[in-house]
C-alpha cells in the first residue's frame, strides 16, 4: 500500500457527526424579538434536534426566568442536561415537572433515563413500578423494567474475552502474531478486578505475559485503577510494569483523563504520563490525548499526540476512529527500545449481537518511523454472564 492516503480516512467520513446547526430562521427570529417566547422555545427545540445541547439548554434558561413553572420547558431543560450528562442538575427540574403534570409520560420517561445515569437501579425501578401503575395502557414501563433488570444483572455479572490479532510488516520481515484471554469480575459497590494472559511472537521471538488490574470508584467524581502486568523471560515485552490511572467527568459534557505507567525492559525503564480529555456530542464523543514518555538512557522525553471521533450505539456497542502522530518508544527488535517518528490510523469496535456477546475487532496501519509499516487486524469474542 502506498504511502500518504489510506482507506481508514474514509471512516472519518461515517463516524464524524455532520456539522449540524440550530436553525437559521429561527436564531433571526430571536435576535429580533428575544421576548418572543413561542420562537425561542422553537429555536431551543432545533438546538437540541441538532446535537447543540448546550445552547438549547441557553434557551430553555431565558424561558424558565419567564415562566418557571412551564412543563415543556422543564422537560426540554432536562433532556438537554442529560444530553450533556448531567444528571445531577436534570433529576429536581423533572422531579418538579413530575408534581406539576402528573400525567406527562414523557416526564416521567425522562425521570427514569436521569435515575439511570446516575445508576441509581432500585430508584429507578421503583419509579417504573409507578409509572406501569400510573399508565397502565403503556407497555413502556413493563419493557424498560425488564431491561433495566436485566441489563443491572448482565454489568454486575462476569466477562470474559479472547482475542487473536496478525500484523503484517514491510519489508519482507516476518509478520507479528498475539492471542489474548482476560476475565473481569465485578465486586462489592463500584470495585472490579481483571486478570489476564497474553501471547506475542515478534521477530521470530515469542514472550508471554501475565495482567491484573483493579479498579473502584474514590467518591462521586473519581475513579481509579490499578495494573500489572509480568512477562518471565521477556525479550520482546517489557519484564514487568505497573500502571496507575484516574478519570472524572467535567462539566459540559466533558471528561478528564490520567495515566501514568512505568514499564521495566531488559535493558531500559519507560516512564509515560498520558493525559486525555473528550466532550460527549449526544452519541458521539471527540477526545486527544497527549502522552509523554521518558527512556531512561536518553535525556529528552518523547512526545506523541492522539485524536480520536468514537460513536456510541445500541446498548453499549461503540465504534472509534483514532489517529496518532509524533514520537513513541517501541520494541524495534528483541531487547532494543528506542523512540521513533509514529504514525498511525485505526478503527476499533465493540459490537454486541445479543445481551450476552459482543464482537471486538480493530484495524489499523501504524508507521514506525523509518524501520517498517505494520497493517493490523484483530478480532476477538466478549461473554457477560
Amino acid at each position: 500500500m502506498k504511502k500518504g492516503t489510506h482507506p481508514f480516512f474514509i471512516a472519518a467520513l461515517l463516524l464524524a457527526p455532520a456539522a449540524l446547526a440550530c436553525d437559521p430562521a429561527l436564531e433571526a427570529q430571536v435576535a429580533a424579538k428575544p421576548a418572543d417566547s413561542d420562537a425561542r422555545d422553537a429555536l431551543a427545540r432545533s438546538c437540541a434536534r441538532a446535537g447543540r445541547h448546550a445552547d438549547a439548554l441557553a434557551h430553555y434558561d431565558r424561558l424558565l426566568a419567564v415562566d418557571a413553572g412551564n412543563v415543556d420547558w422543564l422537560l426540554g431543560k432536562s433532556q438537554a442536561l442529560l444530553a450533556l450528562q448531567r444528571p445531577r442538575e436534570a433529576l429536581p427540574l423533572l422531579e418538579d415537572a413530575r408534581r406539576r403534570a402528573p400525567a406527562y409520560e414523557d416526564v416521567w420517561r425522562a425521570n427514569v433515563n436521569a435515575l439511570d445515569q446516575l445508576d441509581g437501579f432500585a430508584a429507578a425501578d421503583q419509579l417504573l413500578a409507578e409509572a406501569a401503575a400510573q399508565f397502565p395502557q403503556a407497555a413502556w414501563p413493563r419493557e424498560r423494567r425488564a431491561a433495566l433488570a436485566e441489563r443491572r444483572l448482565l454489568e454486575r455479572g462476569s466477562r470474559v474475552f479472547a482475542d487473536l490479532s496478525y500484523e503484517e510488516l514491510s519489508g519482507d520481515r516476518p509478520a507479528w502474531k498475539s492471542a489474548s484471554l482476560g476475565y473481569t469480575r465485578p465486586l462489592a459497590g463500584a470495585r472490579r478486578m481483571f486478570a489476564g494472559l497474553h501471547f506475542e511472537e515478534r521477530f521470530d521471538t515469542q514472550d508471554g505475559q501475565f495482567l491484573a488490574s483493579w479498579s473502584d470508584r474514590l467518591n462521586q467524581d473519581w475513579s481509579w485503577a490499578l495494573a500489572a502486568d509480568f512477562s518471565p523471560d521477556a525479550e520482546i515485552l517489557p519484564e514487568w510494569s505497573v500502571t496507575a490511572e484516574a478519570g472524572r467527568p467535567l462539566p459540559e459534557a466533558w471528561s478528564l483523563g490520567l495515566r501514568l505507567r512505568h514499564a521495566s525492559h531488559e535493558t531500559v525503564d519507560v516512564d509515560t504520563l498520558a493525559t486525555s480529555v473528550e466532550k460527549y456530542l449526544a452519541a458521539f464523543s471527540v477526545g486527544y490525548t497527549l502522552n509523554v514518555a521518558k527512556v531512561s538512557d536518553i535525556s529528552s522525553p518523547s512526545f506523541g499526540h492522539q485524536l480520536q471521533v468514537a460513536r456510541d450505539y445500541g446498548d453499549a456497542s461503540r465504534i472509534a476512529l483514532a489517529v496518532g502522530f509524533g514520537e513513541e518508544a517501541e520494541t524495534i527488535a528483541p531487547g532494543v527500545v528506542q523512540v521513533t517518528d509514529t504514525k498511525s490510523v485505526s478503527l476499533r469496535g465493540l459490537h454486541w449481537t445479543s445481551a450476552a456477546w459482543a464482537i471486538r475487532w480493530d484495524a489499523g496501519w501504524y508507521e514506525q518511523g523509518d524501520f517498517y509499516d505494520r497493517y493490523r487486524v484483530r478480532l476477538g469474542l466478549e461473554h457477560r454472564f
